[in-house]
Order: structure tokens, then C-alpha cells, then sequence
């Protein structure tokens, strides 16, 4: 069992460990404690390519757009 030492801003360096992962800390016991690597699940794309053709068609488009064409971002003095 290989032994690891703190410093003095209390790190400890786990030798498998990579950047930027987590892991949750329980004390189990006087002087024991475990760590377990917290798995992130990876967020899904907001809008994978192809999934807003079923809300837009050519026609709703062309709607939007006429809307839009009376829109201003000047403000009347």
C-alpha cells in the first residue's frame, strides 16, 4: 500500500489522479478515510444538428422573418 504525504497547504498528491477531477471524502472512523471519484455526466448538446428542423420549418421562417422586418433597435426621440 503505497503511503501519501500532505503538505502544508494540506494536498495530498494521488499519483492516478488527473486535472480537474472530483472526488468525495468519508471518514470512516478514527483516522480513516476514503475517497471516491466522482463521475461527471456529460452534458448533452443543447440543439444536436438536425433537431430544430422539426420546429422551424420554411414557411414558419418566413413568418418570423416578416415580424422581424419591423423590428427596430433605434429608440424614438
Amino acid at each position: 500500500m503505497p503511503t501519501l504525504i500532505v503538505d502544508a497547504k494540506k494536498r495530498i498528491r494521488l499519483p492516478d489522479a488527473e486535472p480537474n477531477q472530483v472526488f468525495a471524502c468519508e471518514r470512516q472512523g478514527e483516522g480513516r478515510f476514503v475517497l471516491t471519484r466522482l463521475v461527471k455526466a456529460e452534458p448533452d448538446e443543447p440543439f444536436p444538428r438536425g433537431s430544430l428542423s422539426k420546429y422551424l420549418t420554411r414557411a414558419k421562417a418566413q413568418e418570423e422573418l416578416a415580424l422581424l422586418k419591423g423590428c427596430s433597435l433605434e429608440v424614438p426621440e
